[in-house]
């Protein structure tokens, strides 16, 4: 790792430069072309000719047969997890009952999700649990993949078997970000949904940005980022696996904030990618790390509480023994979670990202009554003249109408 202050990483620009005009060109030929756009994207990102995008339910049945026994009992015991914790997340509906208006605030499920699954490195079982149980917990009726065909041409095997053990047949062999496109203006073959969600490189992230709007997108995940605080308590050789571990991933940052210099010192000759900062105390850390709000943050020290609800990451693992490893797994949340800094806006995967919240409104004659005149000032104070008589006609005598 290369030691540097925290003026460098001021400096420092983790994203690359000139994917937002190669992925602008990518959106508007799958807008024009629809599917023959994502034959020929296929072609030439993944070396793949597919005769079809769809993936075919018979190819999706013989799939189950690469789920052996221990790979069902993993998918099984972490589905157990990941629904126990997300069943917690549901919201409560309420109303507030007055004698002339009633206010009501309910949640519905989005009725259509594309979750796009990565596998240009490996076949993310995971990220599919992380991303359709949490949906299924909402209530979504139809939920769509997307995941490119990196094993030998198909999508992998692994994943279109998890995807079936979870119910969800409709499955497309389409990667990158021409499978983000495809979703926010469907194609021929491939419908257009209402929210599009799951994590990706530079590119699937970029255009999950220029499509927001023409559809809801969930949050800029990817590539993967970890920062790890440690005072001297922490132990070197976790701290050593774990910054490997994030940055595993293909793009992954991983930095190192320590108050130790010994402890700096090893871990930067163990890790050869990355970064370490030196500072003189917590303070000085949480500054660092509220700067670069990071997906994944590691707190290693004596009396973690004083600094745990000061900083700000995508989620946030307390200790030793809590390496993001088992939130990118096992523990329960989802870990499908902010990056590029977007810890300070948004926040991880979960079943609200899934749900749309709405009130439902109910006045009666005798409100207009009591606050009509609240009302109608109002939009006489904004300039708003037909806003005002729309409350005035209700206040008029001749105007009564029987209300239920």
């Amino acid at each position: 790792m290369k030691k540097v202050d925290f003026e460098f990483l001021k400096r420092k620009r983790f994203e690359k430069d000139g994917i937002e005009k190669k992925v602008r060109d990518i959106i508007e030929k799958v807008k024009k072309e629809g599917d023959k756009a994502l034959f020929y994207f296929t072609e030439k990102f993944d070396g793949v000719r597919l005769n079809q995008l769809k993936v075919k339910n018979s190819e999706i049945s013989s799939a189950k047969k690469f789920l052996s026994p221990e790979i069902l009992k993993i998918i099984k015991e972490t589905s157990k997890r990941i629904e126990r914790y997300h069943k917690k997340q549901l919201p409560s509906k309420f109303s507030i009952k007055e004698n002339d208006i009633t206010l009501e605030f309910l949640f519905s499920p989005i009725e259509k999700v594309g979750i796009y699954i990565p596998a240009g490195q490996s076949p993310l079982l995971s990220t599919i649990l992380m991303t359709v149980i949490p949906a299924k917990i909402a209530g979504v009726k139809k939920i769509f993949i997307a995941s490119p065909p990196s094993y030998d041409g198909k999508v992998h095997p692994l994943i279109l078997a998890t995807c079936n053990f979870l119910g969800i047949n409709d499955i497309f062999s389409i990667g990158g970000a021409q499978a983000i496109s495809a979703f926010a203006f469907g194609t021929e073959t491939v419908p257009k949904v209402d929210l599009i969600a799951g994590p990706g490189n530079e590119y699937v992230n970029t255009a999950k940005r220029l499509v927001y709007g023409e559809v809801g997108v969930d949050l800029p995940a990817g590539p993967s980022e970890i920062v790890i605080f440690s005072d001297k308590s922490g132990n070197d050789k976790f701290i050593e696996m774990d910054l490997k571990s994030q940055m595993e991933h293909k793009g992954g940052v991983g930095i190192f904030i320590t108050t130790s210099e010994r402890l700096g010192e090893k871990i930067s000759k163990r890790v050869k990618e990355g970064y370490w900062i030196l500072v003189r105390n917590s303070d000085e850390a949480v500054e660092i790390i509220n700067f670069i709000k990071p997906e994944h943050l590691q707190i290693i020290c004596r009396n973690p509480e004083k600094i745990l609800n000061r900083v700000i990451a995508g989620a946030i693992f307390v200790g030793n023994y809590s390496p993001a490893t088992i939130g990118d797994y096992f523990a329960g949340p989802s870990h499908v979670l902010p990056t590029g800094k977007t810890a300070g806006f948004s926040s991880g995967l979960s079943v609200y990202t899934f749900l749309r919240s709405y009130a439902v409104i109910e006045a009666k004659k005798e409100f207009f009554d009591k606050y009509g005149e609240i009302i109608k000032k109002f939009a006489e104070i904004e300039g708003l003249k037909m806003h005002s008589e729309s409350i005035s006609i209700r206040m008029e005598k001749n105007h009564l109408h029987k209300t239920s």
